[in-house]
């Protein structure tokens, strides 16, 4: 009845029956996804060095999936949430596969790049589509754990991907045995497919999709553009840092496939722990705290990997707290935007092309720190980035909005009196009882009173007083409207 409510209040529709086994079939979907979308993200920027091109170079292909997640979101602002759920999360693992296949039979790192754009439109699809379905399936008054959720299920698919995908890469020389990585990953994202036509939840929207330009998407005030940008610093973070420079400090410092991805597998633990447990923390505790804290904690972490980190096991470590900092990031600011928002499906269409944005700008600063100076100029620019970012959050000040304080009556209870002095009360009131009635009307007070005392127990919002049981049940029934 809650989500109902908050749903009409926003205009977004909401499915009419949520069944128990449907979040968790969502969730195996979401599952099965990150594994196909995360085995070989952390080893894009390394096959793409393995075949001739350059770690600047690197850097803008991971972030060129960018490109296309801001073409989707950008027109399809009222398309993509409202293709049915089971459509979008299929055709999403589809065209993700296409790219993987397309990448594991080329030779030359241009192509990789191209594959790349491919992805991103998979990627598009089911970000937009499995947000807005996560939503719509929890309600709006846990939105902030629906999206943590939701994030925790596909990273923990993705988490298999560095250790899996670096005993995959191991089994070939160089990158023979990326290629044969990314021929894995397409196969299991066609199985994961199948797995969404068939298991997704049905949700047809009741508008059909249109694409065109962004509209009535509620953006609005310095706090809601300043939210905005902490969301694509957030996915700045990702690109940048936890996609591309931490797996090149990690190649830089001579580790193999099994050794980096067992690095980078720490990075994702930390980073799922933080997206679980965060989401639900900041609907209880409040946004800016969390991550004020993970931003602090960011730029310190990764001014060590900078300067200190030069063996493997350094290398372990850093990641492993480095994760924390790329989670909070994830999900905080998007439960940030959609508490500025004006409706939910616009805050979900700002969120993506804020992510898109955020996705581009990290690669490309990522590149640009390379070509100053090298990976390590670039993991000091990234703190100094995020020192930035915990600035901005203490200005955009909490964004949770505060519960609504109860009223609480106290009541006096009177004792419940003798039968012979419901005959005095009846005389004193001029009514006539034959003894068969008043028998019978104490009886049914003495058979209701427990329950009205149980009623009047009850601690209740009430705006003013309220004398009989059945104005607070016309209270509830209204759902707690005058």
């Amino acid at each position: 009845m809650i989500g109902a409510a908050a749903a009409r209040h926003t205009g977004d529709p909401v499915p009419d029956r949520v069944e128990p086994g449907d979040r968790r079939r969502f969730h195996l979907v979401v599952l099965i996804a990150g594994v196909g979308f995360g085995l070989t993200a952390p080893f894009t920027a390394l096959l793409v060095v393995g075949l001739g091109g350059s770690p600047e170079w690197a850097a803008a292909v991971v972030s060129s999936m960018g490109l296309s997640l801001l073409l989707v979101d950008f027109v399809g602002t009222r398309f993509v949430p409202r293709v049915p759920s089971r459509t979008a999360l299929t055709v999403s693992l589809l065209v993700f596969g296409a790219g993987c296949l397309l990448s594991a039979a080329t030779t030359s790192w241009e192509i990789v790049g191209i594959a790349r754009v491919l992805q991103g439109f998979g990627s598009a699809l089911f970000l937009g589509g499995g947000v807005a379905l996560a939503i719509r399936l929890a309600g709006a008054q846990t939105r902030g754990r629906a999206i943590g959720t939701f994030n925790a299920f596909w990273f923990l698919g993705i988490a298999t991907g560095p250790l899996g995908g670096g005993l995959i890469a191991a089994t070939a020389p160089g990158p023979d045995g990326l290629r044969r990585l990314f021929a894995v990953c397409g196969v299991i994202n066609l199985v994961g497919a199948v797995a969404a036509w068939y298991l997704t939840p049905r949700w047809v929207s009741p508008v059909p999709p249109r694409l065109g330009l962004p509209a009535g998407l509620g953006v609005r005030g310095r706090r809601m553009w300043s939210a905005l940008a902490l969301t694509g610093l957030g996915q700045a973070v990702r690109s940048g840092l936890a996609l591309t420079l931490v797996p090149l400090l990690g190649a830089r410092l001579g580790m193999n496939w099994i050794t980096l991805g067992l690095g980078l597998f720490a990075l994702a633990l930390t980073d799922i722990g933080t997206m679980h447990v965060g989401g639900g923390l900041s609907d209880r505790f409040g946004r800016q705290w969390p991550l004020a804290a993970s931003l602090a904690w960011g730029t310190v972490v990764v001014a060590v990997l900078a300067v200190f980190v030069h063996s493997p096991v350094g290398f372990v470590v850093g990641a492993l707290a480095a994760g924390v900092t790329v989670g909070a990031t994830w999900v905080v600011p998007a439960a940030m935007t959609m508490d500025l928002a004006e409706s939910s499906e616009g805050a979900l269409a700002a969120y993506r092309i804020a992510c898109d944005i955020g996705m581009l700008a990290g690669g490309l600063f990522a590149a640009a720190g390379i070509a100053a100076g090298g990976v390590r100029t670039a993991l000091v620019a990234t703190a100094v980035l995020l020192s930035g970012g915990l600035l901005l959050t203490l200005t955009v000040r909490e964004t949770l909005p505060r519960p609504p304080r109860p009223f609480l009556l106290k009541e006096k209870i009177m004792p419940l009196p003798p039968p012979e002095e419901f005959a005095v009360l009846a005389t004193n009131s001029d009514i006539s009882l034959t003894p068969e009635r008043l028998a019978q009307a104490y009886a049914t007070h003495a058979r209701y009173r427990p329950e009205l005392e149980r009623l009047r127990g009850i601690a209740l919002p009430f705006v003013e007083t309220v004398s009989e049981p059945a104005t607070a049940l016309a209270w509830i029934a209204k759902e707690g409207r005058s």
